[in-house]
């Protein structure tokens, strides 16, 4: 019994703190303190149990902890793991987690050493509010170019500001996470103490005494970790306390700068300039790779036709070499002339950009309803490359992906040929790449620029008066609601300014008209004796009708509406449904089929002609439905086998539903697509998988047609449910995003004859 006692003291020094000097173990109290610190439950090392954020007492448990692993790495991991009665793999297990430990241990340190100097950052920041203007080395008045200078500056604070959020919203998930953890090893702790104490004295005592170790290390770890985490998040929110106050003092000092920016025609035609050179430095490039594609397709065609032609193994792989490199001369060269045509359009969209700014600050500046106009074009401007931003960055992981495999058959290729022919191909690819990337630069600064000069518009926004502002806008809105166009057939459409104005000359028509014709009708009673009181109406009503003939035409030209527009081609085709009555038998034998078949079961869902209801009984003569109203339908056997029958559910209980929808033209088709997709997204009964998709259905008389199809699972709800929950957010969504969805209208006027009076014409 007391050399199992001294075998278990042994394993338990070397498990816990394996530290060997000169090859022997520790000493006898040592091992017997370290047993006891297991039976207890206290962590290994004083810093666990006291101050986390005592550096000095970290740097003890970091010396321990070295002392440790360097012992472990001593030993080959088989002979501990003989040693001990445990697997490799836990001895490898143990060592890593000392080595998790310490390097915690360490970043923790490091966490706390940089506190002060944040603090530091922080009350240095808060000194030096309202000062931000020493800084500046000119004095005003300041020039355009001054000021984009300036903005780059306050550019970068602000990315970094958004980094540090981005970062702090990371990490303060992480320490929830580490709480989690931290709770789970203590819960592990305890049990593994509680299962220690039931063998002690016992063959398992070892083993138990093993676990007991790994589960203090364990939460020794989470607990430094939590540590180190909640320390970071200090230092985190230190420095974003510090970018806000330099970011603070930035736009302290931008209003400065630009409230001092005056006109300075040198500035405006400096920086027109520079627009111009790289205008004609884009054009000049796109002289040259129109000349290089011609020649890269002749290499193309070439390379595709030795490729066709090869026969030896020799020849189809140096063929197929070739071919590779001209696919991908003639990839980088049509890319390139792609992108270098859209990023002319940049430059010009920046050239009147830098432009109208000036105009913003020139004497006299911009009226307020153009600034109106302006700010409302610009918003629209801005943020629309976001798309497209997305897919060129697919684009450029797409390329550094294939980069990586070249690279890795570059690594294996042994061949001089292939080597060189790997080489030439990664060159390309990696200007593919540079190219890319200079043409998202291009999308970036265009956006950047128009959301320098929507800001700059917003601020002389400000400085205009009330009643300017009231008179501007009143006349924006009606020019705007005077010309929303109500419907178009064809070339042609209706807008509301010129609906107004037909309305009101057919409205003055008909009262003139009116009182025209009683005015000759009375003339004529009078001073006619020829003409009878019969001709007379008559005469009435044939001017009567001419007259509105006339107003109807001439509003018909002032909207410019063709007589052709009204052929209107119409009909309804009735589809009569009967079925004759079916005899006993043939409903029984019909029975007897659809049970053997089985085309629909019993809780499926069926449609039947215009009823959808879910099945309760098959029946010898009839089967039994139940409509979604609650009342049951009877349906003959033989009807199921004579017509089509619609099965919701015969494969699987998924559906597809639609829903659609009509917006006002001049709506963003994207914006649409966008608000759709996020509907059935948001939907709790629309499935994920198939993916809901929108179709950009038609162009219709009065509204641009959409289409959104999307996947319900009918134990969960059915797809009418859902477009009525969808049409409600709609409302809600298109309210918010002024959207508008129209409905057609048509004005029909119909005059009613007097007996005996000619037909209207």
């Amino acid at each position: 019994m007391r050399k199992t006692f001294l075998i278990f003291i042994l394993l338990l020094s070397l498990a816990v703190f394996p530290e060997v000097s000169d090859g022997n173990v520790l000493t006898a109290v040592a091992q017997e303190g370290a047993v006891e610190e297991a039976k207890n439950g206290s962590v290994s090392g004083d810093t666990a149990s006291g101050d986390i954020y005592d550096i000095a007492k970290n740097e003890n448990r970091i010396a321990e902890l070295d002392r440790s692993i360097g012992t472990w790495a001593s030993v080959p991991v088989a002979e501990s793991a003989a040693r001990y009665g445990v697997s490799e793999a836990e001895v490898e297990d143990r060592i890593t987690v000392l080595s998790s430990l310490q390097n915690f241990y360490k970043r923790l340190n490091g966490a706390v050493e940089k506190t002060a100097g944040f603090l530091e950052e922080v009350d240095k920041r808060e000194s030096e509010k309202g000062q931000a203007r020493l800084s500046l080395k000119e004095e005003p008045p300041y020039t355009l170019s001054f000021y984009d200078e300036y903005l780059v500056n306050a550019d970068d604070l602000s990315s970094k500001l958004e980094t540090l959020k981005e970062s702090i919203s990371r990490e303060q998930k992480a320490i929830v996470s580490a709480k989690t953890q931290l709770e789970g090893a203590g819960k592990a702790l305890r049990l593994a103490r509680s299962e220690f104490e039931k063998v002690k004295g016992s063959e398992e005592e070892n083993k138990k005494l093993w676990s007991l170790q790994e589960a203090q290390l364990q939460e020794e770890l989470w607990k430094v970790t939590l540590g180190y985490l909640e320390k970071n998040l200090e230092n985190q929110l230190l420095q974003r306390d510090a970018a806000e106050l330099r970011l603070a003092q930035a736009e302290d000092v931008r209003k400065y700068i630009y409230s001092n920016v005056s006109f300075d025609k040198s500035d405006m035609e400096a920086g027109t300039t520079k627009y111009e050179e790289n205008l004609k430095a884009l054009q000049k490039k796109l002289e040259v790779l129109g000349e290089s594609i011609e020649k890269a397709e002749d290499a193309y065609a070439e390379a595709h036709a030795k490729l066709s032609a090869a026969t030896g193994e020799k020849s189809i792989k140096e063929a197929k070499r070739n071919f590779a490199i001209a696919d991908i001369k003639r990839e980088y060269l049509h890319l390139s002339m792609e992108q270098v045509q859209e990023m002319v359009g940049f430059v010009n969209e920046m050239k009147d950009i830098w432009l109208d700014r000036h105009d913003l600050i020139r004497s006299g500046g911009v009226s307020a309803d153009v600034l109106l106009k302006e700010r409302d074009e610009v918003d629209q401007r801005v943020g629309r490359f976001e798309d497209v931003l997305i897919s060129q960055q697919k684009y450029q992981a797409a390329l550094h992906a294939r980069s990586i495999a070249l690279g890795n058959e570059l690594e294996e290729a042994k061949d001089k040929t292939t080597i060189a022919s790997l080489k030439e191909r990664s060159k390309v690819l990696d200007d593919i790449m540079s190219h890319n990337m200079n043409y998202m630069v291009s999308m970036i600064a265009l956006d950047t620029m128009n959301r320098r000069l929507l800001e700059e518009i917003k601020t002389h926004i400000k400085e205009v008066t009330i009643t300017e502002k009231v008179s501007s806008i009143w006349k924006a809105r009606t020019a705007e609601i005077m010309n929303t166009e109500l419907w178009h057939v064809g070339g042609y459409a209706v807008r509301l300014r010129e609906f107004v104005i037909a309305f009101v000359i057919l409205s003055f028509g008909l009262m003139a008209s009116r009182r025209i014709a009683k005015f000759i009708r009375k003339w004529l009673l009078i001073h006619s004796k020829r003409v009878d009181v019969t001709g007379v109406h008559a005469i009435e009503r044939l001017i009567y009708y001419i007259l509105i003939c006339g107003s109807f035409l001439i509003s018909l030209k002032i909207v410019n509406v063709p007589l052709t527009a009204f052929a209107f081609l119409g009909g309804a085709v009735a589809i009569g449904i009967g079925f004759g009555a079916q005899n006993l038998f043939n409903n029984l034998i019909s029975g007897f089929i659809l049970m053997v078949q089985q085309p629909f079961k019993i809780n499926d869902i069926v449609q039947v002609d215009d009823v959808t209801a879910t099945v309760l009984e098959i029946d010898s003569r009839s089967t039994k439905i139940r409509t979604f109203d609650n009342y049951d339908v009877l349906v003959p056997n033989s009807y199921f086998l004579e017509n089509r029958i619609t099965n919701w559910t015969l494969s699987d209980r998924i559906i597809r539903g639609k829903l659609e929808i009509g917006v006002a033209y001049g709506t963003s088709a994207r914006k649409v697509e966008e608000i759709l997709l996020g509907l059935a997204r948001e939907h709790k009964t629309v499935l994920p998988d198939p993916k809901p998709f929108v179709l950009f259905s038609d162009y219709g008389d009065s509204s641009m047609d959409f289409v959104l199809y999307f996947w319900v699972d009918v134990r969960d709800g059915f797809p009418m449910g859902v477009t009525s929950d969808m049409r409600y957010r709609i409302q809600e969504i298109f309210e918010k995003e002024g959207i508008e969805i129209p409905f057609p209208q048509v004005d029909v006027h119909i005059g009613k004859p007097e007996t005996g009076a000619p037909d209207p014409v």
